[in-house]
């Protein structure tokens, strides 16, 4: 992935919550932890920003710019009506990352970009520190106008917590536009409903099933077209993704009109009638697997395969069961080998599937400077508890009533006190209130148990 389009480091001034930041990226993937208003959604945010200029290089697409909102506001001096202003100088972003052909006679990969919103007013966010990624996109553009097959076009996609499945109705069905670039079409939209995706999809089954109607009337043989690798390549990867939950090949079915999976126990049912988790899944699944296949229809059935890029997405355990969080980026790595993830998730059980080296942790150092780095300790194949301990900085155990009981009773035993009357009126209230087989519990019998057997020695 060394020469492909990717994000290694992102600074930030002046950005949100963020007076600086700086933050680097693994080059396939990213997950980003920290307490919630920590900043993770604004990270994905300004990447989104950072990419905006080769966004806009395409005739489909709109890139994303910083907005007023965007400029840091912090309070300048101690007043009653606690006064907010903005940050002198606006915003600004620096990222660094590959770029190809920006070094056209260099080995280095590296390339530095910046965005820049100066004022809340009369302002707009700068380009022109962007000129190698808009080359970029302007030569990839004008590769696709001139018909070349040699063109890959990166994808760069972003999932926010608003994404949802489009509850579709026939009139948005009309396809007024077939180019590549279509593929870019709203792409760093956080609150994506897949109505492009289902709508392309109807239109590849029904074209795929056309097109064998028509080769079987004239030589009686069923032929395979274009439009069935097309969707070959979004069916393979959602059945990636899918593996875990037993729903499999998604289609569009002819009779009912609308887009259906399988089940071995279940049967053929509607998207929109699965569980959201099921069904945010197979619309994110499958609108990346869209995207790279439509920008990149000449890779065929392995489209989704082979095409590069960058996806952002926040809350990448959304609506999931814990078994399935387990796997959600090992499957989407699958899925999408060639692509850079960068997604944010408060589940251990994410956190356990990838090395420490992948993690961001967002905080702040002893004088206040955020800062987002590796977790000290390992996470990868580790139990949810200790990840949440060690790389969360959260206690595994909840905050309940007898939480004090239970720290005093653990005191009294580790001090050898275990049979005082207070240890033993301390477990017959807390055996009735979490009851006897509690795993605490249990423990600290085994330490009593331990202690006196050493006694007798």
């Amino acid at each position: 992935m060394s020469n492909q389009l990717s994000i290694k480091a992102l600074k930030l001034i002046n950005y949100r919550c963020f007076e600086q930041l700086d933050v680097t990226f693994d080059e396939r993937m990213t997950v980003l932890i920290g307490s919630n208003g920590g900043g993770k959604s604004a990270i994905l945010d300004a990447i989104a920003i950072a990419f905006g200029p080769f966004i806009g290089a395409f005739d489909e697409s709109v890139g994303k710019h910083f907005s007023s909102s965007d400029i840091r506001l912090s309070k300048v001096r101690n007043t009653e009506s606690k006064e907010m202003e903005y940050a002198d100088g606006g915003v600004e972003l620096v990222a660094k990352g590959c770029v190809p052909g920006a070094f056209a006679n260099s080995f280095e990969l590296n390339d530095t970009w910046s965005r820049r919103l100066v004022s809340p007013k009369n302002s707009k966010t700068t380009i022109k520190d962007s000129k190698d990624l808009i080359e970029y996109g302007k030569s990839l553009q004008s590769g696709v106008k001139g018909g070349s097959a040699e063109v890959v076009l990166p994808l760069v996609a972003y999932y926010g917590t608003g994404r949802l499945w489009h509850q579709r109705h026939h009139s948005d069905r009309k396809l007024s536009r077939t180019s590549r670039t279509i593929g870019y079409a709203d792409c760093l939209d956080p609150a994506s409903s897949y109505k492009l995706f289902s709508n392309w999809f109807e239109y590849w089954s029904i074209n795929a099933q056309n097109e064998r109607l028509k080769a079987f009337e004239k030589s009686n043989q069923l032929i395979r077209s274009e439009f069935d690798d097309f969707i070959v390549s979004v069916s393979g990867a959602v059945d990636t993704c899918l593996d875990i939950s037993g729903w499999s090949n998604i289609s569009y079915s002819l009779s009912a009109q609308e887009i259906v999976v399988r089940h071995d126990q279940f049967g053929e049912l509607p998207v929109k009638m699965l569980s959201d988790g099921i069904r945010n899944m197979i619309g994110m699944v499958a609108d990346i697997a869209f995207r790279s296949t439509k920008l990149n229809p000449q890779l065929g059935s392995e489209a989704a395969l082979k095409t590069p890029g960058i996806v952002l997405i926040d809350e990448v355990d959304m609506h999931l069961h814990p078994e399935w969080q387990q796997v959600v980026l090992t499957n989407l790595r699958k899925a999408f080998p060639n692509m850079q993830f960068i997604v944010t998730t408060h589940s251990p059980q994410v956190l356990s599937s990838v090395r420490k080296e992948n993690i961001r942790v967002l905080g702040r150092n002893s004088d206040g400077t955020a800062i987002a780095e590796p977790p000290i300790d390992d996470t990868y194949g580790r139990e949810s508890n200790l990840v949440m301990h060690r790389a969360m900085d959260v206690d595994p155990s909840p905050p309940f009533a007898e939480k004090r009981d239970l720290e005093r009773l653990i005191n009294l035993i580790d001090s050898g006190l275990y049979d005082s009357e207070e240890v033993k009126a301390l477990f017959d209230k807390l055996k009735q209130s979490l009851g006897a087989s509690h795993p605490q519990i249990t423990q600290l019998e085994r330490s009593i148990h331990w202690q006196e057997a050493l006694k007798k020695l």
